[in-house]
């Protein structure tokens, strides 16, 4: 589906993608999309991440594994030198990506692993939100998950984040809410561990951020917003999740809420 870009242009004709496909690739078409798909779900799966992180399996395996992050590698090289930058930031948010790129000597992966509340993150999740993204007649809306199911998503998610330390790679693990709180401090701490100087940009105060256009190929409708945005902390959850839920959530979760610090001290 050639769903919009962040800068509201169809990926396949964004001058920025356009660009970055030529510089990797010699252009997009010459990739086989199926192909890429197949082995995307036969490696890049939260399922999948002890056999990459031990590296098991044949000399098959281990070549598509090669040759499968170097698709990224290649991606993210070409970015930035379209985009002139120090840093590419990677927010598809797949826990099995850092597992993949472990394979990849070439680059500096550093991971951010961002936590919310998984009671919060169960309520967004429940919620009936559009796709104006999407090129089709009916845009359809987001994927919800039912607490239950949004619960292990969580669980499992977060624990693969959380090992993704025994890579080597550098993580840093950020709560939502102490970033909202703070998130000039935080942000300065995000750039210092990317090496780049511990000073936050000017267009990020301590309540509001002004976003520019960006090239997010996927996700959140919030990434078409430009300009000025308040920073507040989103916490409805905390009336509009029907109790049982809650509990249900709280029970699933528990051990990891009590691990980020959500239950059982002054965060609670």
């Amino acid at each position: 589906m050639d769903e919009l870009c962040g800068c509201g242009q169809p990926f396949s004709q964004c001058p920025f993608w356009v660009e970055v496909g030529q510089r990797a690739f010699g252009g997009w078409d010459t990739l086989d999309g199926a192909e890429i798909v197949a082995a995307r779900a036969r490696l890049d799966r939260v399922s999948r991440t002890p056999r990459l992180l031990y590296r098991l399996g044949g000399r098959a395996y281990r070549r598509d594994v090669q040759w499968y992050g170097a698709l990224y590698a290649a991606i993210y090289r070409a970015a930035a030198e379209v985009a002139q930058a120090q840093v590419v930031v990677d927010s598809s948010k797949q826990p099995s990506i850092p597992y993949v790129l472990a394979h990849q000597k070439s680059l500096d992966v550093r991971v951010l692993h961002c936590v919310r509340d998984s009671r919060a993150v169960a309520y967004s999740w429940t919620k009936t939100v559009d796709r104006p993204e999407a090129q089709v007649e009916s845009f359809g809306t987001m994927t919800r998950y039912s607490p239950a199911k949004l619960s292990g998503v969580w669980l499992v998610h977060n624990l693969s984040s959380l090992a993704s330390r025994l890579t080597g790679q550098p993580v840093t693990t950020l709560r939502y809410e102490d970033w909202v709180r703070q998130p000039r401090a935080a942000t300065a701490q995000i750039l210092e561990v990317c090496g780049l100087d511990p000073v936050p940009v000017d267009r990020i105060t301590d309540s509001s951020v002004d976003l520019v256009t960006n090239h997010t190929c996927s996700g959140n409708p919030l990434r078409f917003r430009t300009g000025e945005v308040g920073i507040s902390l989103d916490e409805r959850w905390r009336e509009k999740l029907p109790r049982g839920s809650n509990r249900l959530v709280t029970a699933m979760t528990l051990p990891l809420l009590r691990l980020f610090h959500y239950v059982g001290g002054r965060h609670d």
